[in-house]
């Protein structure tokens, strides 16, 4: 089981290190009202590559990886629960019904399909507070409303607990 838990882990972090810079970028579409589009003069960012360049010589590289810490937790925290949880959860369903075997076929895959359900359900769970701030932190314009993300924490607990870690996404409500 503990090999499952570090191969998660291990999965997430590199996910998340090569995904970030396309994680920014969706974010930074999702928050912009105006249309996505060449004829549309208000839009900041008028189509991806258009995206690429602004951020680029309005913020530098370093932009793509913004929210990067807490982001490399989140895929961290889910990936590892969701491997964890499978793998015991699955061995708990095998240790009660010792019987079910590879050949009772849809018996399996319904197994197996129930068992990822709750791994999934499990790890989203775990993780969603951190998804929360790091779309927060990353989907922050100027001025900053959060200068870091342990000060990111304290401000959004101030809002309404612990349940503004299970909010949507969005920081205009």
């Amino acid at each position: 089981m503990k090999d499952s838990l570090v191969a998660g882990s291990v999965s997430g972090a590199l996910t998340r290190l090569f995904t970030c810079p396309l994680d920014v970028l969706k974010i930074r579409f999702q928050l912009q009202l105006e249309p996505i589009s060449q004829l549309s003069q208000s839009s900041k960012y008028k189509s991806v590559l258009d995206a690429v360049r602004t951020i680029l010589r309005e913020e530098g590289i370093r932009a793509f990886w913004k929210g990067m810490f807490v982001g490399q937790v989140l895929y961290v925290v889910y990936s590892g629960t969701q491997f964890y949880t499978f793998e015991t959860c699955k061995a708990r369903v095998h240790e009660t019904f010792p019987n079910l075997s590879p050949q009772l076929g849809c018996w399996l895959v319904l197994t197996n399909f129930g068992v990822g359900t709750v791994a999934g359900g499990v790890a989203a769970f775990a993780s969603h507070p951190l998804d929360v701030i790091r779309t927060r932190f990353v989907g922050q314009g100027e001025p900053k409303i959060y200068p870091s993300v342990p000060r990111a924490v304290i401000l959004m607990y101030h809002e309404k607990g612990v349940l503004t870690f299970y909010r949507g996404k969005s920081i205009l409500y």
